[in-house]
């Protein structure tokens, strides 16, 4: 019970349904612009084909488990590939606080079994929990470079905070740019949060340092590096550094599909915008110039973390029956299709 309690006491850092506070004068100025005119690649409807290709039986219609949106384009034809387990292989990176509780919340180990199934030459590439995304970007070069000498390039599946995380590892490891074909962000806090941005300073000075089991003690930086302002000023410094094409998976639940335990920081989150998956807005999972799969009707936790499997007491608390090992293999052969049909290339701005 007191893990359970830390945990909630992470996610939710004392929220309430209360609106987040106004922009804080750090933001750096922002507009809001569509798909096309902030350089984004729209793919949705060949994931939507590729994922209603992937459904097992006893899941939902793919209408209510992939959203439509406006202005996606006709169903596509999807030319399936074949043998992208002999030209990939492919990584996973988890995200905040993920070797916490002794990795009792860890993400995508359903999709590592599913994978490996499948013949996929698949790697876990654990980080800190509550370590800085340079530090974690450090620990990943490391992991990197001790694998064998497997040739084939990585298309490379991050959540949440492993995105900034691999974003830093490209940029203070531009050798491993090399080897990473594509990066899949399910999730990926790639414009930050603005819970982080608002609970920054009450997580600093009272919760880095709450010991926890399973995980190190944090200074701050973990969040700090999910700060809207920090992420925005990121991008305007090392954008045009950063040529690996990234494909965004949002997390944007239906409210019925909320988990219990996201309540709360999801209707404090509508407060800006009711697309949110509970800890982070829709336009805030997307990366500029890059390439959007889809919506899938799942919140921040579900997308990602098998949570009723791998600790079944508490499963009241979330909503996680999503056919994850769907929405990964999906993306997986649109990336493919993608890297070999279309040469993506992450262009830089102009």
């Amino acid at each position: 019970m007191r893990a359970l309690f830390s945990i909630a006491v992470l996610l939710l850092c004392g929220c309430t349904a209360k609106p987040v506070l106004p922009v804080a004068e750090t933001m750096p100025p922002i507009v809001l612009a569509g798909l096309g005119d902030a350089g984004v690649r729209d793919l949705r409807h060949l994931y939507r084909a590729a994922v209603c290709g992937q459904l097992p039986t006893g899941s939902p219609p793919c209408e209510e488990l992939i959203l439509r949106f406006p202005n996606e384009a006709a169903a596509g034809s999807l030319s399936k590939p074949t043998g992208i387990q002999n030209r990939y292989q492919i990584a996973f990176v988890p995200g905040f606080f993920s070797d916490c509780l002794n990795g009792m919340f860890y993400p995508f180990t359903d999709v590592i079994t599913d994978l490996t199934g499948l013949g996929f030459v698949v790697h876990n590439l654990p980080t800190f929990g509550r370590a800085s995304s340079a530090a974690n970007a450090a620990r990943l070069a490391d992991q990197l470079a001790q694998l064998g000498p497997d040739p084939k390039p990585f298309i490379m599946l991050v959540y949440s905070k492993g995105l900034p995380d691999v974003l830093e590892l490209l940029l203070r490891h531009p050798q491993t740019s090399q080897r990473i074909a594509a990066i899949i962000s399910i999730a990926g806090a790639a414009n930050g949060s603005a819970l982080a941005d608002e609970f920054y300073e009450i997580y600093r000075d009272w919760l880095a340092r709450l010991p926890i089991s399973g995980c190190d003690p944090g200074t701050g930086d973990e969040v700090r590096d999910l700060r809207r302002d920090v992420r925005l000023e990121w991008w305007t410094q090392h954008g045009s550094a950063i040529t690996v094409p990234i494909f965004s998976i949002v997390a944007v639940p239906k409210p019925d599909r909320v988990s219990p335990i996201l309540k709360q920081p999801h209707a404090k989150l509508a407060g800006i915008d009711p697309h949110n998956d509970g800890l982070l807005l829709w336009y805030d999972s997307i990366v500029a110039r890059g390439y959007l799969l889809g919506y899938v009707n799942a919140d921040h936790l579900a997308i990602a973390v098998p949570i009723s499997q791998q600790v079944p007491p508490f499963s009241f608390l979330f909503k996680d029956d999503v056919p994850r090992a769907a929405i990964a293999r999906a993306a997986i052969e649109v990336v493919a299709q993608a890297l070999e049909s279309f040469s993506p290339i992450r262009e830089p701005p102009a």
